[in-house]
């Protein structure tokens, strides 16, 4: 609870930030996102990858190296299980097929260091770390039978990439990178919801 709390505090202090600046400019980064489940995740509910995400970041950039911001995302993991037997009780064996679901919206407080001083150059690598909460949806059924989950977990996000932009001016361009996340999952028998995300998107400087 102290955890989530603090991630709180960041992401809404995050606007603040923004609104106090004195002289920068607000970059809108959108990105479409294929994510490879790690950790419990993979091992206890859905191993396939998700095709199925997207993150909208807004970050006020000081200088074209250092920005802070605000990231808010969408990630839906589904696994269907060929029909097997499992144990629903004291010496009771159920044939079934077995479905999980899990949506990870993610809403994180965001910094990037862009290691290009100049808007200008080809390519510009960046690094990139963010935490605050991951709003979760787990639904699991087996057969006809189950129920859902709706709970928020403590997130953290380091990633790297790079930035291409399309002219000189650099107000814009394409970028493309990859995101480890990490999410607290504190239900039943499974433990934390990590993935390995690859993006690539566009980014627009907003005058």
């Amino acid at each position: 609870m102290k955890r989530i709390n603090i991630a709180l505090m960041l992401i809404f202090l995050m606007p603040c930030i923004i609104v106090n600046a004195q002289k920068g400019s607000l970059k809108l980064n959108l990105d479409y996102t294929y994510a490879i489940p790690s950790g419990s995740l993979k091992n206890d509910i859905v191993s396939d990858a998700s095709p199925r995400g997207f993150n909208g970041e807004l970050m006020y950039q000081k200088n074209n190296q250092w920005g802070a911001g605000l990231l808010i995302g969408y990630q839906d993991f589904y696994q269907k299980y060929p029909r097997a037997l499992y144990k629903t009780g004291e010496g009771e064996t159920t044939s079934a097929v077995l479905s999980n679901s899990v949506q990870i919206m993610p809403i994180l407080a965001k910094g990037q260091y862009n290691f290009s001083s100049k808007k200008s150059a080809a390519i510009q690598p960046y690094v990139s770390v963010g935490a605050g909460l991951g709003l979760i949806n787990f639904t699991q059924f087996l057969g006809e039978f189950g129920g859902a989950d709706n709970t928020a977990g403590f997130m953290v996000q380091a990633g790297a990439g790079i930035a291409v932009p399309f002219n000189k001016t650099g107000k814009s361009g394409f970028r493309a990178g990859s995101d480890y996340n990490f999410v607290t999952y504190n239900k039943s028998e499974f433990g934390n919801l990590g993935n390995i995300a690859f993006k690539a998107g566009v980014y627009f400087t907003l005058e």
